[in-house]
């Protein structure tokens, strides 16, 4: 294995003399905050075997604290190993193996960050060539046809073929048809199922003597194709007076016996009625902004949406009216619980996904979740982007148009019942008014009405270990139910890869405490913290380790808990 040696130079230290009441004494300097390492957490096997024929092998890995401009590297002995490509992961060559057993080492660098694989291949072994003939498929067997059939193809290969010896094929079922046997392939038809349940036949495959080889050709049962709804027009927009609205529907696939029912949360849509193909409705007049209403159109077991958007009571002709579907959400946490980072993520066929950022600010922190309540830009309850307050409310923030947003409105309901949370609301970013309904969950947000900021775990999904160096170990768990994941990243002397016993204190990373604070995080019910405070006791028992451990992160959420066992991935056990 090769090994790195890092050079550490010393900072010379000057003197400087000066006249005594001369001149001032030097004032001490800002000491430049330190630039976190790189980390490279392996999160696949360390130790890769591969059969004599080689194969492309892969790498799995998580990087943590990317450095703009660094890229990765590859070290490896042995010249049967090539090919590397760095992506998401990270693979390679083995070559076939025309000798004994070998063995060798892959080390991957990024930065000052390492990992290393064992990469192992077994010895060329000589098989003995059969002396009689063999049927063999290469295809899947058995075969799997959705209900409306289709052409299936059976690969195959005969071993040591007799000469003067054909294969023939048969089905045992007559909704199998037209089997036809090729050159190493065998071609049929499966007709489509019209009865609710589903089937299985065979094609039986005969080479002279030999036993027949079975081909099992399974068809799943026959359902009603789903509806399709189309509303003329695609989506409504309705002037500020409101009055009757009429919109044309047609199904396609209709289910025999179901009725159309419309309804709507949105309390200035009323009288909804769809019947013979018309949706019919009533729109309240628009004394306030902007605003969205989804209509539920509900048939048999499916449910379709159709939109509807009212122009403002201040409507002014020189600005676009837009309507925002929302098709993807996530929430991040700033100012220690004070503000939360909604994005919310439409769809176009030109421009791809674009996400747009509302900030919403509490007066009082919550780790958990946005509140209930109306949320505006004129009261400092949305916060809007400026240079002093950057990575704020912005439309479309990914796209090259992005645009601050200058004013916004929304009314947010959590239902903990249900788990999910609306924003019924409009805003303004340069000449257009948005207006943006949803009801959902939202990745990021704890929305069970947890207000506990304490928890406690003993039971574990799974326990990892990392190791950076002989030093260095990232440690992680999930706990069972999976509301819980931890990832401690730990300092110790020992010099192996084996986590020494004894206490380790969370401190910032610029102090280099036993557990890193910047680097270890803590999520629960989707809400990532780092750590802030708190201690891991680590015990060995016979080959195991005992974890326990009682820490804070920053948003002042208290996690306690233990573990024992075996860890995984890398190093080894006490």
């Amino acid at each position: 294995m090769k090994k790195l040696f890092f050079l550490l130079f010393a900072l010379p230290l000057f003197a400087a003399c000066t006249e005594t009441g001369n001149e001032p004494e030097p004032q001490p300097q800002p000491q430049p905050e330190p630039e976190k390492k790189a980390q490279l957490i392996l999160t696949s096997n360390e130790v890769m075997n591969f059969k004599a024929e080689g194969g492309q092998g892969t790498i799995e890995y998580t990087l943590v604290n990317a450095k703009e401009g660094v890229e990765f590297a590859s070290e490896c002995e042995a010249d049967w190993i090539s090919d590397f490509v760095f992506g998401e992961d990270i693979t390679f060559v083995v070559a076939e193996n025309e000798g004994e057993a070998r063995e060798t080492q892959i080390v991957i660098t990024y930065a000052e960050a390492s990992m290393e694989v064992t990469v192992k291949q077994a010895a060329k072994t000589e098989e003995p060539t059969p002396s009689a003939p063999a049927i063999v498929i290469t295809s899947d067997n058995p075969m799997e046809f959705e209900m409306n059939g289709g052409i299936g193809t059976i690969k195959y290969t005969i071993e040591n073929p007799v000469q003067g010896v054909e294969l023939t094929a048969s089905a045992n079922v007559d909704w199998i048809s037209q089997v036809t046997v090729q050159s190493e392939k065998i071609i049929f038809q499966v007709l489509a199922n019209e009865v609710e349940e589903a089937r299985e036949g065979k094609i039986t495959l005969t080479y002279g003597m030999l036993e027949p080889v079975e081909v099992i050709v399974k068809q799943a049962a026959y359902a009603a194709p789903a509806p399709v709804f189309t509303f003329a027009p695609e989506s409504l927009e309705v002037s500020v007076e409101g009055g009757a609205q009429s919109v044309a529907y047609t199904i396609e696939n209709a289910i025999e016996g179901a009725e159309v029912v419309a309804t709507c949360d949105a309390a200035w849509v009323s009288n909804l009625v769809a019947t013979n193909g018309t949706l019919t409705f009533d729109v309240a007049a628009n004394e306030e902004s902007l605003r969205q209403a989804i209509i539920v159109l509900t048939y048999g077991d499916y449910a379709f949406e159709y939109v509807v958007k009212q122009l403002p009571a201040n409507y002014n002709p020189g600005l676009n009216y837009l309507a925002f579907t929302v098709v993807e959400t996530w929430a991040d946490l700033k100012e220690g619980g004070n503000v939360w980072n909604v994005t919310f993520v439409e769809h176009d066929d030109l421009l791809g996904d674009m996400q747009t950022v509302i900030s919403f600010y509490l007066a009082e922190a919550n780790v958990h979740s946005l509140v209930s309540g109306t949320y505006s830009s004129a009261e400092g309850t949305i916060l809007l982007n400026s240079a002093s307050r950057n990575g704020y409310s912005t439309y479309r923030a990914n796209a090259s148009l992005a645009t601050d947003i200058s004013d916004a409105s929304f009314v947010v309901a959590v239902d903990t019942e249900t788990q999910t949370i609306s924003f019924d609301g409009s805003f303004q970013a340069g000449n257009d008014i948005v207006a943006l309904s949803y009801t959902g969950s939202v990745r990021g947000m704890d929305l069970s009405g947890n207000t506990s900021n304490e928890v406690n775990c003993t039971d574990w999904k799974w326990f990892n270990k990392n190791w950076q160096d002989t030093t260095e170990c990232l440690f992680t768990g999930r706990s069972k139910d999976n509301a819980l994941e931890i990832m401690f990243h730990i300092q110790h002397s020992g010099g192996t890869k084996v986590i020494p016993a004894g206490t380790y204190n969370v401190a910032p990373y610029e102090q280099l405490g036993d557990v890193l604070a910047n680097s270890s995080t803590v999520t629960y019910n989707s809400v990532k913290g780092s750590l802030s405070s708190g201690s891991i006791t680590v015990t060995h028992l016979r080959g195991m380790y005992n974890f326990e451990f009682d820490i804070t992160d920053e948003y002042g959420r208290r996690f306690t808990g233990s573990y024992t066992g075996e860890l995984g991935n890398g190093g080894t056990n006490p």
